[in-house]
């Protein structure tokens, strides 16, 4: 029977661990309290026949039990790897498939660095939020700190997201909808549906939803969300100022449904960045509660808030405040101009009949109050002044749906929930969701009345042929002549077209570019088939054609010169169709032509606020999203059509606006001068260290021959194989490798085989469909846990050969260094090399090695036999120095964390002071009143109720932030040992 020690390590059926207790038994028998790697208690009869000890590094080196080199070196190695981001708190940025800027790079850096990593990121439209959200994301997995995801946006923008995570990042996202979700809960009818999967996008209008039938015993959704057993790593909300809550006259909170998601989210989740390019709309109020959901204690009222005081909350870039290396600006000018088109004589009777036909039945379906109607006349509206082809289509779809008695008197379900945000936040539907809409408001009628619908169908088929016997667009000629002068003067230069509807980028590359080769980008194409237009645009097209439906997420610097067929009713897509080409890495001006019908009410109002925008914007020191600003409560598509039902003169409405904007104008300026902060982003200057921390990241302690090394030595070793499948410069065997992956590693998430993969990142961003083994991939990982396994690998002690200027003999004791929070999560861990001679002196520095000796040739000698009986000794030696490394390590850490931590208090101090305070004073007067003879025994119970929750809430987040401020060092844990000699054993 084995006598265990405390401190043994033993391993036994179902685990391993450390004896941490013994309890002596009657029969001579030992109870043992193992404390296993689990983290449980448990206690195991010494007998038991499955129990032993495993020897601990320093026994195997007394014993001269050595391992293979090549399994040492792939622990060494794979030690390394694993803390390779962790290390530091630089960047990792080689692991995905896209330049990454370095204003990007600072970004993450700063939320990374941070207490808490809760931000708001309010960078202008084209400096790439969901990079800097993608970077800090991959950057906590990478360092063990994440695991579970939420991400939150716009339903249009779940799919997007989706692409991106996964063809930069190579992360699989799930997207939660109705159908994703009713589908885990048919499986798993009793589990919390949010932590049925770890990585998950989902729409903020999918997650707001509650069950209407208070019968329902079913948890809804947004229920459920609030409810979560399992906290969110991380949770991201794109497009965040759609989380509304305003003030109500009585100081009360009026939360929209989008808000409680937030709130719901924001108490769950560790970090969470709140993505923006309009945080601050003017609304004190409304900027003071989307702040609040990042740090409920940082300012008690709108009334506080500071540019001070959001600085280590909010990241905000403007395009005009950031430089080069250089000094020059990074972003170029853009210069928009106006092309007015006098329409032909038969366009402008057509525009003049089918204007008076939509006013006539605009005002009808505003009299009997059918906004369906009043709908379907916008829309044919904007299609007028789009193009005479679709119009024209327009035209023949209403009277084939006349024709065919297909007039509904009610819209479908589903087109009658979508209707409020189409017309108020049309940006929120997705494409599907908007043509579903726009195709059921075609079939609308104002009245059943039969001779009426005739009349409609008379009048409807006489403006079809209007349009139809039109052969020329006028406003299509002239940009023809614009295109082609272009081309002219230079063959190879690239043009921009954006169109709102599909049947116009129809009707111009068929019609109008037939002689041209186009690239055409609109909602119906899938992902490969975009990619493949936006290549054959960038290397061999001079055209693409786009519509506003597809123009998210095309990034086409490459190219300067854009040309807007028509503009949208919206003020964020004319800015973001701008920002296609106006972002960085666009090296010249940026040329924008917009193309109108001259008087016209739409085309002169549009015109006008495209104008007074860009002047806005020169004298703001800004580039984009301000006139979604200036227009936040102004409806367009209201004012354009009141406009024209009332017929009302072009000056006098243009003036109207122009009145509008100017008053906007000056609220936006105090907004920006009073209320935001503005980072100032200078490469030349003191943002240039951000430079070395790429340098570092990229060229630091892991490249990718590092990975590569690692992989091809494990498949030696363990029977996989790897083989080129194309040749290249880049190595014997190419740079594209058939990868078959040896059996101890295949299963779960690793394939068996990877037909095409790479280790280059360079491949990887040029060719999507090969697999990019980078760190971060399941493979590498699988076979970093494999390796750190030591009863799969060993490779735990090894005898190693020195250079000659090596003091020897000697061990070098490898450790990993780290420490926790006072919320136990480790914090950052390292990897220490300590070398002791035997002469006991210790030094951090590894010594170079010129050999390691294989265990079948070592042999016996005076010099090795005495070093293995000094292995107890050196590593007491070792230990020590371990022990006050990381208590340095951690001293430094403590001293950072204390610092953030009386940030916090002091905020939260201050918040309940405050919220205290008021509500004294509100018992106090409640009780004066109540003495007066006035019964007020429910407000003094309320405010007492009040009082006694804010007393509590003070006191627990008080608490929680002084077990915070703990830092406590983890016991130093040794990873592998050398034997170091100067010449091999039996050898002078």
């Amino acid at each position: 029977m084995t006598n265990f020690e405390v401190g043994d390590h033993v391993k036994f059926a179902g685990g391993q661990g450390e004896v941490t207790k013994i309890e002596y038994r009657p029969n001579g028998g030992q109870l043992l309290h193992v404390y296993t790697t689990e983290g449980q208690l448990r206690k195991l009869p010494s007998g038991l026949p499955h129990i032993e000890r495993i020897d601990s590094i320093v026994d195997r080196l007394a014993a001269r039990q050595i391992d293979s080199p090549i399994h040492h070196d792939l622990r060494e190695r794979a030690t390394r790897l694993d803390l390779a981001y962790r290390y530091d708190r630089f960047l990792s940025l080689t692991n995905n498939r896209i330049e990454i800027e370095p204003y990007q790079v600072q970004a993450a850096y700063e939320i990374l660095n941070s207490y808490d990593h809760r931000y708001l990121i309010g960078d202008e439209v084209g400096l790439g939020k969901t990079i800097e959200a993608g970077i800090v994301i991959e950057e906590l997995i990478a360092r063990g700190r994440a695991e579970r995801v939420l991400i939150v946006a716009p339903a249009p923008l779940t799919v997007q997201w989706q692409e991106e995570m996964r063809e930069k990042f190579d992360r699989n996202f799930v997207i939660y909808d109705r159908e994703t979700v009713e589908t885990h809960r048919r499986s798993h009818p009793n589990q919390n549906v949010w932590e049925q999967e770890d990585l998950i996008i989902t729409s903020i209008d999918f997650a707001k939803q509650t069950n209407d039938n208070p019968e329902s015993d079913r948890v809804s959704v947004r229920d459920a969300l609030d409810n979560l057993d399992v906290e969110w790593d991380i949770a991201v909300f794109d497009e965040a100022h759609h989380l509304t809550a305003r003030r109500g006259s009585d100081d009360s909170i009026e939360r929209t449904q989008r808000y409680t998601v937030g709130e719901a989210v924001a108490d769950n989740s560790d970090a969470l960045l709140l993505l923006t390019g309009t945080p601050h709309k003017g609304k004190s109020d409304q900027f003071y509660f989307l702040v609040s959901l990042l740090d409920p204690y940082r300012f008690s009222h709108e009334s506080q808030i500071h540019p001070d005081g959001l600085d280590d909350l909010m990241i905000r870039r403007l395009k005009d405040d950031m430089y080069e290396t250089d000094g020059t600006r990074m972003f170029p000018e853009k210069n928009i101009e106006a092309l007015g088109v006098d329409m032909s004589p038969a366009e402008r009777k057509l525009y003049d009949d089918v204007t008076e036909y939509i006013r006539e039945y605009y005002n009808l379906a505003q009299q009997e109050e059918n906004k369906a109607a009043g709908f379907t006349m916008v829309i044919y509206q904007k299609r007028l002044v789009s193009s005479i082809y679709a119009i024209q289509k327009s035209l023949e779809n209403r009277m084939r749906a006349i024709q065919n008695d297909a007039v509904a008197e009610d819209l479908p379900d589903d087109v009658q929930e979508l209707i409020p945000r189409y017309s108020t936040e049309p940006e929120t539907l997705t494409d599907a969701e908007r043509e579903r809409v726009e195709e059921a408001l075609e079939t609308v009628t104002v009245t059943l009345n039969r001779s009426q619908i005739q009349e409609e169908l008379d009048r409807v088929k006489q403006l079809w042929r209007q349009a139809k016997s039109i052969e020329t667009d006028s406003k299509a000629q002239l940009l023809k002549q614009f295109v082609d002068r272009i081309l002219t003067e230079d063959p190879d230069e690239k043009i921009l077209i954006f169109t709102e509807y599909t049947d116009t980028l129809e009707y111009l590359r068929d019609q109008v570019f037939a002689d041209h080769d186009i690239a055409q980008v609109y909602g119906d194409l899938d992902q490969d088939r975009r990619r493949q237009e936006m290549a054959d645009f960038e290397n061999e097209k001079n055209i693409m054609i786009a519509t506003d439906a597809a123009q998210e997420g095309l990034n086409l610097q490459f190219a300067h010169i854009m040309a807007n067929f028509d503009l949208p009713w919206s003020p964020t897509r004319i800015d973001q169709r701008m920002g296609r080409l106006h972002r960085y890495g666009q090296e010249r001006t940026v040329e924008i032509r917009n193309l109108f019908f001259k008087n016209t009410r739409e085309s002169e109002i549009l015109n006008l606020l495209v104008e007074k925008t860009d002047q806005i914007e020169s004298d703001l020191g800004m580039r984009s999203d301000v006139l979604g600003r200036i227009l936040e409560d102004v409806n367009l598509d209201d004012t354009i059509m009141a406009a024209i039902a009332e017929n009302r003169p072009t000056d006098q409405v243009v003036a109207d606006i122009d009145e509008t904007i100017e008053e906007r104008r000056n609220a936006l300026e105090t907004v920006e001068n009073e209320f935001l902060i503005r980072d100032r982003f200078d490469l030349s200057d003191e943002d240039e260290e951000i430079l070395d921390v790429i340098e570092r990241s990229q060229h630091g302690d892991v490249s990718e021959d590092d990975i590569e090394v690692l992989v091809r030595e494990f498949f030696d070793e363990f029977g996989g194989d790897i083989r080129g499948v194309r040749p290249g410069p880049a190595r014997a065997g190419g740079d594209v490798f058939q990868l078959d992956v040896p059996d101890v590693l295949s299963g779960n998430q690793v394939a068996g085989r990877y037909d095409q993969a790479t280790f280059t990142r360079q491949v990887a961003m040029e060719e999507d469909d090969v697999e990019f083994i980078a760190l971060d991939h399941p493979l590498v990982q699988s076979l970093i846990e494999f390796c750190l396994d030591s009863n799969r690998i060993g490779g735990q002690v090894a005898v190693k050969i020195a250079a000659d200027d090596t003091p020897t003999p000697g061990i070098l004791f490898t450790y990993r260094l780290g420490y926790v929070s006072g919320a136990g999560e480790a914090v950052t861990e390292k990897l220490v090399p300590l070398y002791v001679t035997s002469e006991s002196d210790v030094s951090a520095e590894k010594p170079e090695f010129v050999d390691t000796i294989p265990p079948e040739e070592v042999v016996s000698t005076p010099v090795l036999d005495r070093l293995a009986s000094m292995a107890k000794d050196l590593h007491s030696v070792a230990e020590m120095e371990a022990w006050k490394q990381v208590e340095s390590f951690a001293d430094e850490a403590r001293e950072e964390r204390e610092r953030e931590v009386e940030i916090k208090r002091q905020h939260a101090e201050q918040h309940f002071k405050e919220e205290i305070s008021e509500w004294e004073g509100r018992l106090e007067e409640y009780q004066r009143q109540d003495k007066q003879a006035k019964d007020m025994s429910a407000p003094i119970g309320n405010a007492k109720r009040q009082l006694e929750s804010l007393r509590r809430e003070r006191d627990e987040e008080l608490s929680r932030l002084e077990e915070e401020k703990h830092v406590t060092p983890e016991e130093p844990q040794l990873v592998t040992a050398s034997l170091v000699l100067s010449n091999p054993p039996g050898e002078r």
